[in-house]
């Protein structure tokens, strides 16, 4: 996740379009079947974001799916990128026992605490 911060081709801090995704998805693939040889540091990039991108996706499901109805979390429509990983450093740094747990399971936890959703915060009252 922290290289995908870095990128600056396509990099923003919006999710990505559909575009976005089979662009970078496709840019090994594409590299190679020009004949470039060694694959490009942005290129290879691009195809670790798309890879990042897809294993967040499928974990973060797999996590809810664990987790139920407590783990929605309710960003705000202005968040960036970096405040998802502050929230993330921020809930491993109090809870150093997470730094152990499986990874979508420990993001949601910390994007649930970070950002509750309005019918989260009327029921902890």
């Amino acid at each position: 996740m922290f290289t995908c911060l870095t990128l600056p081709a396509q990099a923003s801090d919006t999710e990505p379009t559909g575009l976005d995704l089979i662009t970078r998805c496709n840019a090994v693939r594409l590299s190679a079947e020009a004949g470039e040889g060694a694959v490009p540091a942005e290129t290879s990039g691009d195809y670790g974001y798309c890879l990042g991108y897809l294993v967040g996706f499928v974990g973060g499901f797999a996590a809810r799916d664990v987790l139920g109805e407590e783990s929605r979390f309710c960003p705000p429509a202005e968040a960036r990128v970096i405040d998802f990983v502050d929230a993330l450093q921020r809930w491993l740094t109090a809870h150093p026992k997470g730094l152990e747990g499986q990874a979508p399971l420990v993001t949601i936890e910390a994007f649930h605490a970070s950002f509750p959703c309005a019918d989260d915060a009327r029921e902890d009252q």
